[in-house]
């Protein structure tokens, strides 16, 4: 059985992605990350929901 985890930018459930510093990010947004340059709007979308995960993980 697969275990399936939730995308820290999209928020879908899926089995296939990557962890970075322990942030699940799904193979969809991995590839759009990738592919998005830094002067589309789309990107500082992606830094935010990333700085957003990362804020998550630190101990209060």
């Amino acid at each position: 059985m697969s275990r399936k985890d939730h995308c820290s930018i999209c928020e879908k459930e899926t089995e296939k992605g990557i962890y970075l510093l322990r942030v699940f990010i799904c193979e969809d947004c991995e590839e759009e990350m990738i592919d998005t340059p830094a002067d589309d709007p789309k990107y500082d979308y992606f830094v935010k929901r990333m700085a957003k995960a990362h804020r998550s993980m630190i101990p209060s």
